[in-house]
């Protein structure tokens, strides 16, 4: 955690931008007001990132139309504006997979070097430890579920100019007639809405949205079959196959060196996904070799996986088998890559092995309770095995986002992938991977 407040302390918010060499999958921000390109926007603009950003919508002209101009010119760049009328008054930023920022600073130039602000960047694993980043996420879900919002327009930037110059000419009659011009009814802001009914309105939309994703990863696992490469086993079930296409697809044409392009991707493949979906499909069946170590992860582990977390099974199996479990998770590992030693009870360690960390971690979790006292065998347990198969998206959302159930750093994309690979008959492995594979072949879905 590092506090900014530029002059008065020495830490100046423009130096939180993450570098080239720093992995963000997306950037989202909620800022009201803003001037300025040359601090976050470029930031995002050079290193290929997409930003996703709300601002604040008024008679006022909160935003200056310039800078609502570079938003709209760059949405083939991945850069998206939309608009929340009167009552947004948030400055906060997430930079996926590196951190938040919350503070005063709004998106100017003075705010950003020159100006009082005093704001708190929080690395990602911080929040991910005391369950805040799904407070972060919940607030994002509603910006982007809020019915008053508008999608940025030639026709708003115009309006903003003529309120601008009417603003600029006629200070003394400007609040009645700027209000008069305004074409968006003022909004009061959201209705109450309790903390239970706007967890159901997160629900009901992650729900969506998960089934759409395993819509599309089915279909790719009913043709992959037929575009097995001949070094993939025969016997490899069809779900792991399109998992595993996806795998190489993603490092070997997405990647590139530092940046993840995903986006771009699917911009350029959005109007017809199944043609780029079975034009890749050819690409790998024509492999000679496994790219990426596909066939260690088909052959190796996720049997693994589907061995240990047989069903009626999950709650006996034992620390060694838990920590296999976890090692060939490719979430799991790549999460606990990211965590600090200490959070792992490894502190003054040295030259501490992966497979050690994953070892300390799986410990850790077994250590844990959540709220109903249960562990986190108990939580694998309901996911895969607590009812209909079809409930599976909904038990999984509830074992990430309930307070009463879920783990500290054990989040959807590896409860996921666990359940697809240990229940390929019931629905394909997800993760971010996975979701970042889907939309640079065109498809719609959001990468967790």
């Amino acid at each position: 955690m590092k506090f900014y407040a530029n002059k008065l302390n020495g830490s100046f918010l423009r130096n939180v931008l993450p570098g080239e060499s720093v992995e963000v999958d997306w950037v989202r921000a909620a800022i009201a007001y803003g001037s300025d390109g040359t601090t976050l926007v470029k930031n995002c603009l050079e290193h290929g990132r997409r930003l996703d950003i709300w601002m604040r919508y008024d008679h006022t002209v909160p935003v200056e139309p310039r800078l609502l101009r570079l938003f709209l010119r760059n949405t083939g760049k991945n850069i998206f504006c939309t608009l929340i009328p009167d009552v947004l008054h948030a400055k906060v930023i997430w930079w996926k997979n590196y951190g938040v920022y919350v503070g005063s600073a709004n998106l100017t130039e003075r705010a950003w070097v020159s100006n009082i602000e005093f704001g708190v960047f929080i690395p990602e694993q911080d929040l991910e430890a005391n369950g805040g980043i799904t407070e972060i996420d919940g607030f994002f879900e509603s910006l982007i579920s809020c019915d008053a919002a508008q999608q940025l327009t030639e026709e708003i930037i115009q309006e903003q100019e003529g309120i601008l110059r009417l603003r600029e000419k006629e200070q003394r009659k400007i609040e009645l007639e700027s209000q008069r011009l305004r074409s968006i009814k003022k909004w009061e802001g959201p209705a109450f809405t309790s903390s239970d009914k706007a967890l159901d309105i997160r629900k009901e939309s992650f729900i969506k949205e998960w089934r759409n994703g395993l819509s599309f990863l089915r279909d790719i696992a009913d043709k992959a079959p037929n575009y097995r490469p001949r070094w993939l086993n025969q016997d490899v079930p069809a779900a792991w196959q399109a998992d595993q296409f996806l795998h190489a697809f993603y490092y070997n044409k997405v990647v590139d060196g530092v940046r993840h392009p995903f986006d771009e991707h699917y911009q350029k493949n959005r109007k017809n996904p199944a043609a780029s979906m079975l034009a890749e499909l050819k690409w790998w069946s024509e492999l000679d070799v496994p790219p990426s170590s596909e066939d260690v992860n088909c052959h190796i582990r996720a049997p693994v996986i589907r061995r240990y977390l047989v069903k009626n099974k999950v709650r006996s199996i034992s620390l060694e088998e838990f920590s296999e479990v976890l090692q060939a998770n490719h979430s799991t590992v790549d999460h606990v890559r990211r965590m600090r030693l200490e959070e792992l009870g490894l502190r003054g360690e040295q030259d501490v092995t992966e497979a050690q960390r994953v070892g300390a971690f799986a410990a850790l979790l077994l250590s844990q309770r959540n709220e109903r006292g249960e562990t986190v065998l108990d939580l694998l347990a309901f996911v895969l095995d607590g009812g209909s198969p079809n409930e599976i998206p909904a038990r999984l959302f509830e074992a990430v986002h309930s307070s009463a159930r879920r783990f500290p750093h054990f989040g959807n994309n590896q409860i996921a992938e666990l359940a697809g690979w240990a229940r390929p008959e019931l629905c394909p492995p997800r993760n971010g991977r996975t979701s970042k594979g889907l939309r640079a072949l065109g498809y719609d879905v959001r990468v967790y």
